[in-house]
């Protein structure tokens, strides 16, 4: 017998996601020894603030959404339950993000009024996310109420538990990509306006790892647009930690290359970001 076409796209969001949560762990695992090296040792500061959460809250998050995929949840309210997992999600992605704005503010030789207007518009792209997605969210989920016209009508007991997302969510990671697609573009803007004649091994690093990791998050958000719009709705939630997974794990890498390269550059000068400076042969750099 062939399962309803929403059961099996249920079916296999419940799949997708848990299979995350088992890829994040394992990554984890395959990394440690790099962030024991990389991290550990160095003091905290903000980078380092900002890599613990891209690193750590994914957990949080992808166990979360694995547990509302496999736990059984009939006749319950978990209106609380979705909005910490939606919160977790978000801080986590939006840590990840903060690793690139640092390395974009570091290209562009920590300016200040830089920083801030990159910090200005992630919080603009944020909040416009969620509020948007929330008011599209309530305008398509009300329905009508026949105790409106039956004041002796009692609702049925009814359960918010389903594994689905709205398609509202769609708008999220419209944003993100928007935002992505400008941090690109600065990146690629600089690297051939001040640091088209390095030869720096670090300089290196420090484009290609941002534009991959902006390639691959672009990639995966529209194939998460793409799903949210135009598939059955009961595939919406199948990129959810898969997407979440991708920005812990190309996030923590980018750090670990970084690193590497700076301390295996064998160019004799170490180099602060604080002093970054275009079209210099000899550099190495620090994130904290």
């Amino acid at each position: 017998m062939v399962a309803p076409i929403v059961n099996t796209g249920i079916q296999t969001a419940k799949y997708c996601n848990v299979a995350g949560l088992g890829v994040l762990i394992f990554d984890y695992f395959l990394t440690l020894e790099p962030e024991v090296r990389w991290t550990w040792n160095r003091r905290w500061d903000v980078g380092r603030i900002v890599f613990v959460l891209a690193r750590y809250m994914p957990f949080a998050a992808a166990g979360m959404t694995s547990y509302a995929a496999i736990a059984t949840r009939a006749n319950e309210d978990c209106s609380h339950f979705s909005r910490a997992s939606n919160a977790i999600h978000i801080i986590s992605i939006v840590a990840a993000e903060g690793l690139l704005i640092i390395r974009t503010y570091a290209f562009w030789k920590r300016n200040k009024k830089f920083l801030i207007v990159l910090v200005v518009l992630a919080a603009i792209c944020i909040t416009c996310a969620v509020t948007i997605t929330q008011v599209v969210d309530n305008i398509v989920s009300t329905p009508a109420n026949p105790s409106d016209d039956n004041p002796g009508f009692k609702d049925p007991p009814t359960s918010n538990c389903t594994f689905e997302a709205g398609r509202s969510s769609a708008i999220q990671y419209g944003f993100l990509v928007a935002y992505e697609l400008l941090l690109m573009s600065l990146t690629v803007f600089k690297k051939y306006k001040d640091y088209r004649d390095s030869n720096s091994r670090l300089v290196k690093a420090v484009f290609q790892g941002g534009v991959l990791y902006m390639t691959a998050i672009i990639f995966v958000s529209v194939a998460n647009i793409v799903i949210m719009s135009a598939v059955p709705a009961s595939y919406d939630m199948m990129m959810d930690v898969p997407q979440l997974v991708l920005h812990s794990m190309l996030a923590s890498r980018v750090l670990f290359n970084l690193r590497e390269s700076d301390q295996a550059a064998d160019e004799g000068t170490t180099f602060l970001m604080s002093t970054f400076r275009p079209n210099q042969r000899h550099i190495s750099l620090e994130l904290d």
